[in-house]
């Protein structure tokens, strides 16, 4: 919600901004300094008045008005690739036979997808043009938080020789139902795409498209979950019913920091493509989520928009 009141107020502050051009030019027109009229020249102590030989308003009170005052629609002088900005989208994971289904092998695995928002925010870009400024290359900075939502109640554990995890049982032997249970994975990216601009001038009419690769290094590392019921001790039961451990919960969100046997370096293949200002974006990592061994070999992809540009 952050983020969403963030953009609100930045979107306010334009329309603001807005106001006050439109309310200065008016001014300005209504005393213009250098607005010609036929073979009249206006200074700034006379005052001009409306006749049926006046151009339209818009003319009038915006004579000394251009597009490029505002960024959207600003004359570019070089290359400005789409990296920067706050974007949003749903992330998931697949085998290598892009298959999303991790019955029976490591049902823990299983996620809802529609839940498993993520959020970019790429504060940094460098650009250099490398053609005409059709063709450039665009690197720069950005942090990835990615969170994935299962859909059953197991549990993860951190400290195992690999990674495991078991269905939390209550006092009464009923599987755990939880409100909350996730994998939450932030990383620091590095992009290095290569990108085509159909409009070498304005972003606002140029259709765009973008390949390369996000070198990616993983910062922290979660899992949570949201009980119902507090105060009391849980059971941790495997596959076959078998007791394994059992702890106390005394707060209703319980979140462990781990490495989880995540891989600590990632390198995801990354496809862009929009028009002016929207911008689409797909990735599907090339290296496994796990290390090797030590975890299911499933590769991660993102599917998102870009909310805030530039």
């Amino acid at each position: 919600m952050k983020i969403y009141s963030k953009i609100t107020f930045l979107s306010l502050l334009f329309v603001i901004a807005f106001a006050g051009i439109v309310s200065a030019q008016h001014d300005r027109g209504m005393k213009c300094p250098m607005y010609k009229h036929g073979n009249h020249h206006c200074d700034s102590t006379e005052v001009h008045h409306w006749d049926s030989t006046d151009l339209d308003f818009f003319t009038y009170c915006f004579h000394d008005f251009h597009m490029d005052d505002f960024p959207f629609f600003k004359e570019k002088m070089k290359y400005n690739g789409h990296w920067a900005g706050v974007e949003i989208g749903i992330n998931g994971y697949e085998t290598s036979e892009f298959n999303m289904n991790f019955y029976p092998d490591y049902p823990y695995m299983n996620m809802n997808t529609g839940r498993s928002v993520f959020v970019n925010l790429n504060p940094f870009e460098l650009n250099v043009n490398l053609f005409k400024n059709h063709i450039g290359f665009t690197t720069g900075l950005g942090f990835q938080l990615s969170n994935y939502y299962f859909t059953n109640n197991y549990v993860m554990l951190k400290d195992s020789a690999m990674l495991v995890a078991y269905q939390s049982k209550d006092q009464l032997g009923n599987s755990v139902n939880f409100k909350v249970n996730k994998l939450f994975i932030s990383y620091l990216n590095l992009p290095l795409f290569f990108e085509y601009q159909t409009n070498r001038y304005r972003r606002m009419n140029s259709f765009h498209v973008t390949l390369g690769v996000i070198v990616g290094v993983r910062l922290c590392t979660y899992t949570k979950q949201d009980y119902s019921s507090i105060d009391q001790t849980y059971t941790l039961v495997d596959d076959n019913g078998n007791k394994v451990a059992t702890y106390y919960v005394d707060k209703r969100n319980v979140r462990t920091s781990g490495a989880y046997h995540l891989n600590p370096f990632k390198v995801d293949a990354a496809f862009r493509i929009g028009w002016s200002h929207l911008n689409l974006f797909a990735t599907y990592s090339i290296t496994p989520m796990f290390q090797k061994n030590q975890g299911p070999e499933l590769y991660p992809w993102t599917v998102g928009i870009t909310l805030l540009g530039w």
